[in-house]
């Protein structure tokens, strides 16, 4: 997948559980998260703004299991 089929497959992301299942997606067809994964996505602000689209965040969050 090119950075920008990645990019606007996860901008498409409607739920965390759709996030999640297009970032499996984006992993099987890279082989795992691809290099330009963490400036494209994480960086640029797709994800903290597709996660606020359903009130959710990019954040890393700890929860005791």
């Amino acid at each position: 997948m090119s950075e920008n089929e990645v990019v606007e497959l996860m901008k498409s992301s409607k739920s965390e559980k759709e996030w999640n299942a297009n970032c499996n997606l984006v992993k099987s067809k890279c082989g795992g998260y691809p290099s330009f994964w963490y400036g494209a996505i994480v960086i640029s602000g797709v994800a903290s703004k597709t996660a606020a689209t359903w009130g959710g965040d990019a954040g890393l969050h700890v929860s005791v299991v």
